[in-house]
Formats: C-alpha cells, structure tokens, sequence
C-alpha cells in the first residue's frame, strides 16, 4: 500500500472536514454555498500548490568533522590522516588551492558569502574520495557542516556555467582517459557508465590560448 504524502494527508483531511461541516450545517441559502465552494476550490488548490506545507527549521544542525583536516595539518606525523580523509597530501592540497583560489567563480557580490575556496575543495576531494552510502550528499553534508544545496541552485549552475566561459575557447582539446571509480555511484549512477563496462569519470584535458 502506497504512503500518503504530507498534501494527501492535508486533502483528505480537509475533505473529511467538508463532510462533517455539511452534515451540521445542511440547509445553507445559494449564496452561501457559492461562497462556500469558492472557499472550499481556494483552500484546495493551495494545498496542492503550496511547496512545503509543514515548518522548515532555519537550520540544520551538523558537526563539521572536516575541520579536523586543519588540525591533521599541522603536524607531519599526522599528514597520512590528512591524506586517507582528502586522498591528497597536504602539499598537493595547497597547490591546487593556490591553482584555483583566484578563479572568479569562486567570488560573487551577493550579501551571502561563499564557502572559503579552501574548504571547497577539501568537501570536493573528500566526496570524489568516498564511495556508496557514504558519497550522499546528505552524510558529505553533514561532515563538512555545510547544506546540501537545492535543485534551484543546481539548476543555475547548469544556465550559468554548462560548457561556457574559457571551455569554449579551447585549443587542442582531447578526452577518451577514463578514471574507473571503484563502485556505482549512489546518485544518477547510470550516467557513469562506460562503454567499457565500468563506472568512471572521463578526464578532459584543454589548453586555451
């Protein structure tokens, strides 16, 4: 047996009140009854309108254990936890931060601040590094304490970056080196799978002039 959702829940609730209401008020002049059903048409569709129909909290609650990567850093002996929890060692973490830190999709002039670019990358490494249930947005979220995002800023992602900006002014522009991820991913798994029958990214390489 199908679950109901939270607006069937609502609509059968609210029909439910319709019933008891008419069988305690039966006789009613035409005028309000056409009254009435505008109401009753009205709460109807703003039930099946209505995105979210119970309170959100204003936030979250996570623990950011990603911050302990911060703390492995500053001690050699414990560079390999850094390394087993970001795949990287410390030293090629700051070269691709010092690579990609002054990048202007990293800066915006909106009143809401991004995520330091340093802990960016240490969220995207982390993610690239796990595999299963622990690579859903939801547990890289909660360990990173950071949001998981929404559909409304993936979708303007997609308008705003796609295959624009210095990608199309690309010069000797290859691919065809597939990385072969160890399992399925959990999200859109299909999408990675390859014509050599394994799970992979495939790695484009450009250089722009």
């Amino acid at each position: 047996m199908a679950c109901n959702t939270v607006h069937d829940q609502y609509l059968i609730s609210y029909l439910f009140y319709l019933v008891i209401r008419n069988l305690l008020h039966p006789e009613i002049s035409p005028e309000e009854a056409a009254q009435q059903l505008n109401l009753d048409i009205s709460c109807i569709l703003a039930i099946r309108q209505t995105w979210y129909l119970q309170g959100r909290s204003a936030s979250v609650p996570k623990s950011n254990t990603l911050d302990l990567a911060w703390q492995y850093i500053q001690n050699e002996s414990d560079h390999h936890r850094f390394t087993n929890m970001l795949r990287v060692s410390p030293i090629v973490f700051q070269v691709l931060l010092d690579l990609i830190q002054e990048h202007p999709v990293f800066y915006n002039h909106s009143n809401n601040p991004q995520t330091p670019v340093q802990t960016q990358l240490a969220v995207t490494l982390y993610h690239m590094g796990r595999y299963g249930n622990g690579a859903s947005l939801e547990d890289i979220a909660r360990i990173a304490g950071i949001s998981e995002g929404s559909e409304f800023e993936k979708a303007w992602m997609d308008n705003r970056v796609g295959f624009q900006g210095s990608w199309r002014d690309g010069w000797v522009m290859y691919d065809g080196t597939i990385v072969v991820l160890y399992t399925k991913p959990g999200l859109n798994g299909d999408a990675y799978y390859t014509r050599k029958s394994n799970y992979g990214l495939n790695l484009q390489v450009g250089h722009n002039f």
